[in-house]
């Protein structure tokens, strides 16, 4: 591991702890500014000492690293001259290297964002504090294993309030989710009833099952009134064919009962992001021996 590694995980604990003390503090919605603002930054200092742990070329713009940008990196006094990419690509470059995009990634673009509006206007978007700082979380979660550190020696003594912002956040999300799903039932009990006494019910039932969808989509069992329903989200590939193609969820609809889900409440409900196709080798292939032109 280099010495920018190091540099950059222990400034990303700094950050972490001091987002984590800030929300302790802080007496309500509008105190959470610095809470959200800290945990950003500690995710892109994070990302960064991951990328620097696998070769510090990718902390810059054309992953190229100059003798005068190593010799900049090497020294404490001068770390901060060279031109590094910013928080969005150092993600994106990590989600790459992991070989698998990072959960609640909505969630995490929202805690971006809203650090740069922090950072350059002083404001942000109106959001739930403790919700973009459990995908914080559960991003840095995700990082240390790939770089064989702990939660232990990441958040140190925060590690219990970590996980607890964790559970209370995914307790609410849960209550929230048992509400729709029990509305969702009742409506669908309705619809089938009404749908009894109708001539063409079967015709009905096709072509609800059938109805366009915007976007890629999957078919999904409805976990309200167990209909067919639709689950719509995007493909996401690292760019390495080892990695496989990833289907990643981001709202589900059900038209006979009207759910309607989205973000959390998918994985909530067992939508998580799947594989479509792991790697396979082709066993006729042969590299080309012909010489090139």
């Amino acid at each position: 591991m280099s010495e920018t590694h190091d540099h950059l995980f222990n400034s990303a604990r700094r950050w972490a702890e001091t987002a984590l003390d800030s929300y302790s503090d802080s007496a309500g919605p509008d105190d959470s500014d610095f809470a959200i603002h800290h945990m950003a930054v500690a995710i892109e200092h994070l990302c960064k000492s991951y990328l620097a742990s696998i070769d510090e070329a990718l902390l810059m713009p054309n992953e190229r690293l100059t003798d005068a940008n190593r010799l900049a990196l090497s020294d404490s006094k001068t770390r901060h001259k060279p031109h590094t990419i910013g928080g969005k690509i150092a993600m994106e470059r990590a989600e790459t290297r992991l070989g698998k995009p990072f959960q609640r990634s909505d969630d995490l673009v929202a805690l971006r964002d809203n650090r740069n509006g922090l950072t350059h206007m002083g404001s942000a978007t109106p959001s739930d504090c403790r919700q973009l700082l459990t995908a914080g979380i559960l991003c840095v979660e995700q990082l240390l294993p790939a770089m064989s550190r702990t939660s232990e020696s990441f958040w140190g003594p925060h590690h219990a309030l970590s996980e607890q912002i964790v559970e209370t956040s995914i307790g609410e999300q849960q209550l929230r989710y048992d509400m729709k799903i029990r509305k969702a039932r009742k409506a669908g009990s309705d619809f089938t009833h009404r749908l009894d006494s109708t001539p063409d019910r079967e015709a009905l039932k096709a072509s609800l099952a059938s109805a366009e969808i915007w976007g890629l989509s999957l078919p999904m069992t409805c976990p309200a009134c167990n209909s067919q329903g639709s689950v719509r989200g995007r493909e996401w590939t690292s760019g390495d064919p080892h990695d496989g193609e990833w289907f990643l969820p981001r709202q589900f609809t059900c038209l006979p009962c009207g759910l309607d889900l989205s973000r959390d409440e998918l994985e909530l409900a067992g939508m998580t992001m799947e594989r479509f196709s792991d790697y396979e080798q082709d066993p006729g292939w042969e590299p080309d021996t012909a010489p090139f032109d």
